[in-house]
């Protein structure tokens, strides 16, 4: 990667400009102009830098209250990477001007990437101050913790399913509200075209997976059949959430019509469920067999395949809000575990990872909340790429929170909670694919 020496700062009326010209059409359309648009590994880091961006200008915007120290540092930080990924783009074409048409556009941006580094140094050392001593508390942008006996009310809204899942993630609550709230009643919503009361979806789960784990609806291999005015199905999913423990199952299978979605009682003939041996025995998933099993057909025929989009976005909206809650606790948990007084370093290092995790905490937060307006005003388009955001940024956020909180090395410390984080933290960013999935799930949302 070409790195640059020059220390030069950037004025804030800069750094808006570049904000500003560094987008989803910018980027790419760098990328095509050298030979690097192929580059799996670029096209990761062009996912990531927009990720970061989005999240800065929402700051700005101010979704949420951030601190200016932790603006400034988010800022700063995506300028600087953005700076290194265009240099390593157009590699020899940054070095002398062969006609490349970004070459003299971005050469400002990348010779200014050391002062970016910089700046966003001391505002991490003006955070660290800011946080030394404080125990960081839960985000009340989303409200307070909601109690169980609250969630099925208060999950039939974009909001009040962002409020649940935040519960959910900052209790490390063993109930599991993901597979009927999250996943099978915004199915049934979304196919049948219902807006109404989904009570009997509340011991429900989602099943689309087959073997590859994919989501995606060409790949079902599940076959529905019509006898007359009734449907049996006959297949296989897996790493279905909570099946044990469901009345109902909705699942996707396929007709000459396409993909389309069905209701089976738990308790159908030809109904089989086998748990699965997972990594969180609170977010239990199992493999369920169906054969020539009875179903009744949701919506019409063939229209999953329009909505499962929105049936993913609106999911993983649900697990970004999880993953916010997990930081939060886990934020707060460190932030009540000081090294020993003497140690100068390691207090230095402490207050740095502290303000490291303020930044993306805050950025985390906006990406969902931006996420959640959107899809309550039903904007479908900018909501699936927000949503697909939001999840790419909480994740990232919730896998830095457990690898500080690994290394946290305190007696104080209590290794349950880590654990239950940490496990909790890899169901929420692998069920839906994980991060390789998720990448790709945004640029294809974005038309790249």
């Amino acid at each position: 990667m070409t790195h640059t020496t020059a220390t030069a700062e950037m004025t804030s009326e800069q750094r808006a400009d570049y904000l500003d010209r560094l987008d989803g059409e910018t980027l790419p359309a760098l990328m095509r102009s050298t030979w690097t648009w192929d580059d799996r590994a670029l096209r990761r880091q062009l996912s990531k830098i927009l990720v970061g961006l989005a999240a800065v200008r929402e700051l700005r915007t101010g979704i949420v209250d951030g601190p200016a120290s932790v603006i400034e540092a988010a800022e700063c930080g995506v300028l600087a990477t953005a700076g290194e990924f265009i240099a390593e783009v157009l590699g020899p074409r940054l070095l002398a001007d062969a006609g490349n048409p970004f070459r003299g556009p971005f050469l400002p941006l990348v010779s200014a990437t050391g002062g970016l580094v910089s700046q966003a140094e001391q505002a991490l050392n003006a955070i660290s101050v800011e946080v030394t001593g404080h125990v960081i508390e839960r985000n009340e942008s989303l409200s307070t913790i909601l109690p169980e006996t609250a969630w099925a009310e208060n999950s039939s809204s974009a909001r009040g399913l962002a409020q649940v899942a935040y519960s959910a993630g900052f209790t490390l609550s063993s109930t599991d509200y993901f597979a009927s709230a999250g996943l099978a009643a915004q199915a049934y919503s979304l196919v049948s075209a219902s807006n109404g009361d989904c009570a009997d979806l509340r011991k429900a789960t989602l099943a689309v997976a087959e073997e590859s784990g994919s989501w995606d609806p060409a790949l079902v291999r599940a076959r529905a059949s019509s006898d007359g005015d009734s449907w049996r199905i006959s297949g296989e999913k897996w790493f279905v959430p909570s099946a044990l423990g469901a009345d109902t199952i909705l699942t996707i299978a396929r007709t000459v019509g396409g993909p389309s979605l069905y209701l089976v009682e738990a308790s159908a003939p030809g109904v089989s469920i086998n748990s699965l041996a997972t990594l969180d025995a609170d977010r239990p998933l199992a493999r369920v067999g169906f054969d020539e099993t009875p179903a009744v057909m949701i919506g019409r025929e063939g229209a999953v395949g329009q909505v499962m989009n929105s049936i993913v976005d609106r999911a993983t909206t649900a697990l970004a809000a999880e993953q916010v809650g997990l930081v939060d606790r886990g934020l707060m948990t460190l932030s009540q575990l000081p090294p020993s007084c003497g140690d100068s370093e390691a207090w230095r290092r402490y207050t740095r990872e502290i303000a490291a995790m303020e930044v993306l905490r805050w950025s985390a937060t906006a990406l969902l909340l931006r996420a959640i307006k959107l899809q309550g005003d039903n904007r479908i388009a900018e909501s699936s790429v927000a949503s697909a955001m939001a999840h790419i940024g909480c994740s990232s956020a919730a896998r830095s929170m457990f690898r500080r909180l690994q290394t946290a090395g305190s007696s104080e410390f209590d290794p349950a909670v880590a654990q239950a984080i940490g496990l909790r933290v890899q169901t929420t960013d692998l069920l839906l694919g994980g991060p390789t999935a998720a990448h790709e799930r945004l640029l294809e949302r974005l038309g790249i």
